[in-house]
């Protein structure tokens, strides 16, 4: 019973951390790109 307590903290505690870094990486991804975008619009125009 504790064991698996313990297990199931680990659990949660690793699908946290993965979702921040995902959330994290894929908001820069989308500020990278935006950027970019507007760059590129400065470029053209």
């Amino acid at each position: 019973m504790k064991n698996s307590t313990i297990k199931d903290i680990l659990m949660l505690g690793a699908l946290a951390g993965v979702a921040y870094y995902v959330s994290r990486f894929y908001r820069q991804k989308k500020q990278k790109d935006r950027e970019v975008r507007e760059t590129l619009h400065f470029q053209l125009f």
